[in-house]
């Protein structure tokens, strides 16, 4: 499973998901985008 962090769920929680694919907005550049923007661009890359 695909999972999409973004700016308030904490960190270290990833690694108790450790068998699914964990990405944070802060990772892939989205830290600044408003949700519409964020979640159109996770729906492009098929994050949701």
């Amino acid at each position: 499973m695909r999972i999409l962090f973004d700016q308030g769920t904490p960190a270290p929680l990833r690694s108790h998901l450790s068998t699914h694919q964990v990405s944070t907005a802060f990772e892939l550049n989205w830290g600044t985008l408003k949700i519409g923007a964020l979640l159109s661009e996770a729906a492009e890359l098929r994050l949701l």
